[in-house]
């Protein structure tokens, strides 16, 4: 059975960090265990059994960030179960690149490139898979670094590209903000009856009530995510017993941002 991934995200940058729990903590896979404006803070988190972190999403933009990759491996030495690390940057960096080969790491992503994706990065990191974006793949290339296998570059520059204009602002205020239909309508400028409309087009569009529906494309889309199945079941329930089901709006969100996905050979 999958279980949910404890996850702790280090970055320095307020809303870079903001950005990242929120996107980590509305997955159902993820759970967002803690947060660090430094590398170092993570070391008491990893030795405090409370936290039981099993994933750090750590940022190498902070200032002398790669000095900080040895005292970390140190620190998880002693570890049974060491957590995976994730790394992520704005631009590529080969000195970070060149030390991610201790067997802890499980990639390197540029955020520019994963955008709304990240817990897809950690769904499939989580699976012993190393994951980059298309820039990392590039550096790889340039520096003669050896990706790891198995490997996936994952691409979520374009998970809301297929929507409209306003499809997409009503995306990321109902499904990824979870807001309130009064408060969205209110957002958008509307009335709230044709912020549901709003809503229900936007579902549309995503091909939401196929999934629901239809066995084998859910299997297509969540075939390897237990935990989604899990909630794409309760929903259907929810629905035969005439309930509004409130996990419509996570599962599109699931949909809403599923990356592009390439495996390397």
């Amino acid at each position: 059975m999958e279980k949910e991934v404890r996850v702790v995200v280090v970055e320095d940058d307020p809303f870079a960090r903001n950005w990242m729990v929120l996107v980590t903590a509305r997955d159902w896979r993820t759970r967002v265990v803690g947060e660090a404006n430094h590398p170092l803070e993570l070391i008491p988190m990893l030795k405090d059994e409370v936290f039981g972190v099993d994933f750090v999403i750590m940022d190498t933009d902070i200032p002398d960030g790669e000095d900080w990759i040895p005292r970390v491996l140190e620190a998880i030495a002693p570890f049974k179960k060491q957590p995976m690390i994730l790394c992520t940057g704005i631009r590529p960096n080969p000195r970070v690149l060149s030390q991610l080969t201790h067997p802890a790491f499980q990639g390197y992503i540029l955020k520019d490139e994963i955008r709304y994706s990240l817990a897809w990065a950690i769904s499939k990191a989580i699976n012993r898979k190393w994951v980059i974006t298309d820039g990392i793949q590039a550096l790889a290339a340039s520096i003669g670094f050896e990706i790891p296998k198995p490997c996936v570059v994952l691409d979520g520059r374009n998970v809301i590209g297929y929507l409209s204009e306003r499809q997409a602002d009503v995306a990321r205020l109902a499904f990824l903000f979870s807001m309130e239909r009064g408060e969205l309508a209110d957002e958008l400028g509307v009335g709230e009856d044709w912020g549901f409309q709003l809503v229900s087009a936007t579902y549309k569009s995503l091909g939401l009530e196929d999934v629901l529906t239809d066995d084998t494309l859910m299997m297509d889309y969540f075939g390897e995510h237990d935990l989604i199945l899990d909630q794409v079941e309760r929903i259907r329930s929810e629905r035969k017993g005439s309930k509004k089901s409130k996990g419509m709006e996570t599962l599109a969100f699931h949909m809403m941002t599923m990356p592009e996905i390439k495996e390397l050979d």
